[in-house]
C-alpha cells in the first residue's frame, strides 16, 4: 500500500471566498480599514453601500440629474 502522496481536501483551507489572493503593500496607517472594505466585500456587501454612503449618494445624483442643462445662452447660440 502507497503511503503520503497528495489527498483530496487535504491542506489549509482558503480564507477568501473570492478565490486566489495577492500580497500588496499598503500604508499601515489605512491597512486595517483596507482589509475591513476588502472581508466587507468577499462577504457578498456591495462596495458602493460603504464607499459612497447613502446620504451622499441621493445628493450626488440631484447634481448629476442637472449637468447638461445650460442655464443661459451659450456663446455658440448667439444667431
Amino acid at each position: 500500500m502507497p503511503r503520503g502522496g497528495a489527498r483530496e481536501n487535504s491542506g489549509r483551507k482558503p480564507k477568501w471566498n473570492l478565490g486566489e489572493t495577492k500580497a500588496v503593500r499598503i500604508p499601515v496607517a489605512i491597512a486595517d480599514t483596507i482589509l475591513e472594505i476588502a472581508r466587507r466585500i468577499d462577504e457578498g456587501e456591495s462596495p458602493e453601500s460603504f464607499i459612497i454612503p447613502q446620504s451622499e449618494a441621493k445628493n450626488s445624483s440631484r447634481v448629476s440629474d442637472g449637468l447638461g442643462e445650460s442655464k443661459g445662452r451659450s456663446k455658440s447660440s448667439s444667431a
